[in-house]
């Protein structure tokens, strides 16, 4: 075991010597997507590889990696365009030139604009992710040529893995299932208290707190989620007190409404003191700790991060069907399922659980249990460095 061990450590050291890496994520947003890009390449960073990141500036991503100077940060003042963008190739070229020889983007639309000028760059391994749903085809000649060039599309579940195959020119192997992963140190139920966080709510240890956390945004569903809080305070016996939490702010840069037309909803139903609009929060573990029950009523998700991140801290979910959900909540033991864009069957769900807190427990316990043995970081990790490996292998045999 020891020299298994040993020989693991040594090719990892080995990779870490030969590898340069270069995450790519263009995103005024700060999502599960940007997220996910951003605790990627800090995992890299942290396991001692070379990491560059190229994002826009003065956006969350930009400030959340400001945070860790070990990573080489590379800012662009333009947002490429999807297709043969010329600044963008400068950069790519520039770059390629300091040694980048592994190339991760997180948004496939960009494919179009770094295809093209990495195309004669044998060396250079490109990875993509792709983070939500495709609706229609892209088996055109062009989609052919664009990913033919790519090492690996990684997804985060088979049921994105059954659509990219479905709607790409690609196989099996080469969309490969690397499932999201958390620190289950930090994600610790037993480590993060709750009270200070759910007075601050106005919620007493009496009082049932329904959560959602996501961007402010019309396709997460918190209009559904107000909806369901107003049928709930009319039907819910008195003596049950309940709170409604909001997390999240409006995507940066957006010209909508969205937040003052939702506050407008709450006033409306005459809910001001039962739905708390919290804004942008960083302490995931302590909010998902205070919540009885968390809620994701999004239109369409390709996975639930924060579903994942509510179950580690044994907070039982209800979500919308469709997507990934299936696999995220199993056969209904892990979370309860409910119609996207139905505010009633989202009422019916949360009125379950309200009724059966036995059963809220239990379904939070198995919750954590389920999400530790699929969804650890390390386990991500390790699955990453193998793709990597192997890319590297085989382009340096060129």
């Amino acid at each position: 075991m020891k020299s298994g061990v040993n020989s693991k450590s040594e090719k990892t050291s080995t990779l870490q010597k030969q590898l340069k890496v270069l995450t790519v994520c263009i995103s005024h947003s700060w999502g599960g997507l940007e997220q996910v890009a951003a605790s990627d390449t800090l995992e890299l960073l942290n396991s001692g590889f070379k990491v560059h990141a190229l994002c826009l500036r003065d956006t969350p991503i930009h400030r959340h990696l400001q945070k860790h100077p070990g990573v080489e940060l590379e800012i662009l003042d333009y947002r490429p365009r999807d297709h043969f963008d010329l600044n963008l190739k400068k950069d790519l070229k520039r770059l390629i030139a300091l040694g980048i020889n592994l190339i991760h983007v997180h948004q496939t639309s960009l494919l179009g604009s770094i295809v093209p000028w990495i195309w004669t760059e044998s060396k250079v391994s490109l990875f993509a992710s792709r983070h939500i749903m495709n609706s229609h085809p892209k088996k055109s000649l062009y989609h052919r040529w664009i990913y033919g060039r790519l090492d690996a599309l990684v997804v985060m579940s088979h049921t994105l893995q059954d659509n990219i195959i479905e709607t790409h020119p690609l196989s099996e192997a080469q969309v490969p299932v690397v499932h999201l992963g958390l620190d289950f140190n930090r994600f610790d139920p037993a480590k993060v208290q709750s009270q200070q966080q759910r007075s601050a709510w106005g919620a007493d240890q009496d009082t049932l707190v329904i959560g959602l956390v996501g961007r402010i945004d019309p396709a997460k569903g918190q209009d559904v989620f107000i909806k369901a809080a107003a049928g709930l305070i009319n039907r819910v016996p008195h003596e049950k007190k309940l709170k409604f939490v909001i997390v999240g702010e409006e995507t940066l840069g957006q010209t909508s409404n969205s937040l003052s037309e939702l506050k407008s909803m709450v006033s409306q139903f005459r809910l001001d003191d039962r739905v708390v609009f919290t804004g942008y929060q960083e302490n995931i573990p302590e909010i998902m700790n205070s919540f009885d029950l968390f809620v994701m009523p999004s239109k369409q998700e390709a996975f639930g991060l924060v579903a994942i991140e509510a179950m580690a801290m044994e907070c039982p979910i209800i979500i919308s069907s469709g997507g990934s959900a299936a696999e995220i909540v199993g056969e209904e033991e892990y979370g309860l399922l409910m119609q996207p864009e139905d505010a009633f069957d989202l009422q019916r769900q949360i009125r379950f659980m309200i009724d059966h807190p036995e059963k809220r427990a239990e379904m939070g316990k198995k919750a954590r249990a389920h999400v530790m043995g699929l969804y650890d970081r390390r386990i991500r990790l390790e699955q990453t460095l193998r793709l990597y490996e192997k890319a590297h292998l085989k382009r340096n045999r060129i």
